[in-house]
């Protein structure tokens, strides 16, 4: 498995009409792709509207240059290690006294902050690597933040009627083979991106995220997410995402 690196993230103005405030807390958000990315760019850029302290700081750390399509849950956790000074870049643990020294965050604050890795069950492969990953995240405190089987459940959560849908057919996430499932739709899109690309017109899997379209119902999916399963141990198998969990806790 190839080494991925994360870049430091990029200094933000959080300034309210008071002049700039101090940070009470900070989410350092790690994911996969440009999806989650944008999201929480989103989240990030308009917390006023979501009801989001102007003391939180949201930070969306993203990959080096290069290694965008480096994603593997287990990458980013090794890659959060790093930047966390908790290992060197040959993965070498470094002794606790010397994790402010290697961390590669100004002002981390591991006794408040939080460091969430943003990931998919159906990520292939993931179930060789799952038990090493929540190791490591208990053991450094890093917060696993799981979809199961993905991210556009939770998109889809943003529009109502959630029980509309059959949970068997959500977490299996069937490809449109042969148009059984969504007649006109290409054969190579997967049940929840047909219904995410339904209600939210223009979304693509993969690429950038109209925020501005799921904006208004980030309180909806919160509420709906609360009917499926949220813990992420139990997103090992069971349908549900707890990306609303830490949309909760952003909002404390």
């Amino acid at each position: 498995m190839k080494k991925l690196n994360l870049r430091t993230p990029k200094k933000y103005d959080y300034v309210d009409k008071a002049g700039t405030v101090l940070p009470r807390i900070r989410f350092y958000c790690i994911s996969e792709g440009q999806t989650e990315e944008t999201y929480f760019y989103g989240v990030r850029n308009n917390k006023a509207e979501l009801g989001i302290k102007n003391d939180v700081r949201i930070e969306v750390v993203k990959k080096q240059e290069g290694q965008e399509t480096l994603s593997h849950p287990l990458q980013l956790v090794k890659a959060a290690l790093v930047c966390m000074g908790r290992v060197d870049e040959m993965g070498k643990e470094i002794p606790e006294s010397r994790w402010n020294e290697y961390c590669k965050w100004e002002d981390f604050d591991p006794g408040i902050d939080r460091v969430c890795v943003i990931f998919d069950r159906d990520y292939r492969d993931l179930k060789k690597s799952i038990d090493e990953i929540f190791c490591l995240c208990d053991k450094h405190g890093i917060k696993i933040v799981l979809s199961n089987p993905n991210f556009e459940l939770w998109l889809l959560m943003h529009f109502p009627n959630m029980d509309q849908y059959s949970r068997e057919e959500l977490l299996a996430n069937q490809r449109n083979l042969g148009g059984k499932l969504f007649t006109g739709a290409s054969a190579k899109k997967k049940y929840l991106e047909i219904l995410v690309s339904e209600n939210a017109k223009g979304y693509i899997k993969g690429r950038k995220l109209e925020f501005e379209k799921f904006l208004p119902s980030v309180g909806l999916a919160i509420m709906q997410a609360k009917a499926y399963c949220e813990d992420s141990r139990k997103l090992v198998d069971e349908l549900g995402t707890s990306v609303g969990k830490l949309m909760e806790e952003i909002r404390l």
